[in-house]
Order: C-alpha cells, then structure tokens, then sequence
C-alpha cells in the first residue's frame, strides 16, 4: 500500500517534465495522429511520450507544470501510509519542476466533494465510491465476481490495454489507477464454527451507497446499521453495534477491528474484492496519461500485493473460520444470484459483469455458468 500512490503521481506528472520535443516528424503530425502515436502499446515508451508532450504542450505554463492538488484518503490521516507516501513524492517532484499540493482527509465523503468541486485534480478513494465517477470500474467490486487473486490479475490486464481506454472515462472524469487491495471478507460476532444461519443473522453494519453491502444483507433479511463512511461502518462493528462487517484484511489496522473481533471471527469465505481507484479530472490530466499509469500499475501488481500482504501480516488467522464444504456452495449459488439482480437493477454495469464472466469461465470452463 505504501509505494502505489507516489508510483501513480510521479508517472502522472513526470511524462510532461522537460521541454517540448524537437522531434521533426512529431511536429508534422495532426492532434489525431500525435494521440494515435501516444497510445500505441508497440512503440518504445520515449516514442510514445514525445508525442504526449508534444500534443499537451499547451498545458506548460513558462515551461513548467501548473500547480496540481491530489486529495487523499486515508483513515489515518496524514500519520496514514497513502497520505506519507504521497507527501514524500513531492520532494521528488521539485527536481522537475512540479509543484504538487497533497491534502489528506479521514472523511471519504470529503474527497469526492472537493473533486467534484474542482477543488482536486485528483481523488484516491474506494472503489465503491468510484463508482458514481465511473460506474464500469466501481463494479469490479461486484459480489463473487472476480473469485481469486488470479482472476483479478486477469481482469487488471485487460484494464491496462487501450482496449479498455474508453471505458475508463466517463463524462468529466478518468480512472488513472485501480488498485487491489484483497478481498472483502464478514468480520462477525459468532466466536462458534460458522454456518450460514449463524452469520447472517442480526445487524449488518453498511456503508451508505455500497450497493454490493445493501443487497447481500437484504437477501439475508438482516437489519441494516447505515453509516455515513467505512469509518463508521468498522465504529458500529467496534462497539457491537453492529453483528456483521464486510471488509478487507487490511481493515484490522486501519479500523482497529480487533476490538469487535476480540470474541468474534472472520468468515473464511472472499465476498468481493475491494480495491483504491484514483479518479482525476479530464481537463487537468489527460486520458492519454491515465492510460499509461495503468500500464505501469499492472507491471507492479506484484509489488503492489505484496504491500496489501504486509499490512495484513496481524490479522489473527486462527480468527478465520470456514463454512462447511456443502454451505459453502449454497453461498456461492446465493451470491451468483444476487449479483443478477443488482446488474438487472443497475447497481452493476452490465459491460463489468460480462467481463468478469469471460474470466472466470476462461479460467474454469466447467462452471455451470459457462454452459449457458
């Protein structure tokens, strides 16, 4: 978690250091042109950028980079990993020129306003608060969709060709980055071997908007704890008020969910996975770039799990209890089913879901699913 985001704002910014090329045949080129050259995953990354300056070259201001703001969120403040990481990259920036403002917020809410106020030129938040930006990314974190770490790399791949650059935008805003951070598991108050019964029962703490959380509990029948954020979702899960929590591994020390684990257990089953998305503003950094931080992201998906890994090193595995093999799959069938229903509702986009389909039926092609 800790390298990803001064990775993500050292490519953004960095691809527009220094003066604008003298290449001869990129200044005969028409805008179309310079763009098809920029995103030409055959040509060599220097060929690729000379174009880039080349057809953003009206951004420089005096021969330098206008000033940006990345607003980040991180539960922990500006004592947080994202928040330091970041910060740290701005020393690195002055040497090109770059000024680079970063603002840290606890509240997630807070990012979103600011960058849709314009206030941010950046935003790094939840997956499922991107959505609303961009509604085919914010469904990767559709239930059961993408099962395993091998199925996400599958789907990140596909994600970083200009295959999917279209996709990445929507109306004023572009996904520059997607980043794993594991899968989403039920943090519960049942110390007992689990069934389905015995989870799924009493108070679900949600986050207010997460689609995937509000129809997974409604299916169970459970009664609803909303919160205005995740923070507040892991506080209701702390204080028992709350009998269930869905979240990643990496939550035990973001929220300090040992306190409401200390008689509990973790459900031994991935929901979902959940995943950081930085969302910026096409008109302060080009989709040209966001295309090239996904590749860039994608080679360094190995190192960015092992970053997820480290944070999680605490959780106390003997806290991770299994169903039973038979309940397990009758899970499986309910999540497949819920996850129809949100896509028929709207709740996933239908483009996310025919994707992850093909994976998973590439990957096993004897699901009953892939018979169809």
């Amino acid at each position: 978690m800790k390298n990803f985001s001064s990775l993500l704002l050292s490519l953004s910014f960095c691809l527009f250091c220094g003066s604008i090329s003298n290449d001869a045949v990129a200044r005969t080129l028409t805008d179309d042109e310079l763009r098809a050259r920029a995103m030409d995953q055959g040509r060599t990354l220097q060929s690729r950028i000379r174009a880039l300056k080349k057809l953003y070259s009206y951004m420089l201001v005096d021969g330098e980079i206008p000033s940006r703001t990345t607003c980040v969120w991180d539960v922990l403040g500006k004592q947080g990993p994202i928040y330091t990481s970041t910060v740290d990259q701005q020393l690195r920036l002055k040497h090109y020129g770059i000024t680079m403002d970063v603002e840290a917020y606890t509240d997630e809410q807070e990012v979103v306003d600011k960058l849709v106020a314009g206030d941010c030129d950046t935003g790094i938040i939840s997956g499922a608060q991107a959505r609303q930006f961009n509604d085919f990314t914010g469904s990767i974190e559709a239930l059961g969709g993408v099962p395993s770490r091998k199925h996400m790399k599958y789907l990140l791949q596909v994600l970083s060709s200009t295959y999917a650059h279209k996709k990445m935008q929507q109306g004023n805003y572009h996904i520059v980055g997607i980043i794993p951070i594991g899968f989403n598991y039920l943090f519960t108050h049942n110390g007992k071997k689990p069934t389905l019964k015995r989870t799924f029962s009493g108070k679900a703490a949600i986050v207010n908007g997460d689609v995937s959380q509000h129809a997974l509990y409604s299916a169970f029948n459970m009664t609803l704890v909303n919160g205005n954020n995740a923070a507040a979702a892991a506080g209701a899960y702390n204080l028992a008020e709350a009998d269930v929590l869905m979240a990643p591994l990496v939550g035990y020390n973001m929220f300090n969910l040992g306190a409401g684990l200390k008689h509990g257990s973790i459900l031994d089953y991935p929901l979902s996975q959940m995943t950081l998305q930085v969302v910026s503003r096409i008109d302060r950094i080009p989709p040209e770039v966001g295309q090239f931080l996904r590749e860039d992201l994608f080679v360094k998906l190995n190192m960015l799990y092992r970053e997820v890994e480290k944070n999680t090193r605490e959780v106390p595995r003997d806290k991770m209890l299994k169903l039973s093999a038979r309940e397990e799959k009758v899970l499986a069938t309910q999540i497949a089913s819920i996850r129809e229903g949100v896509m028929k509702e709207g709740g996933y986009n239908k483009g996310m879901m025919k994707l992850q389909k093909n994976i998973r039926c590439k990957i096993d092609k004897t699901l009953q699913e892939c018979k169809k």
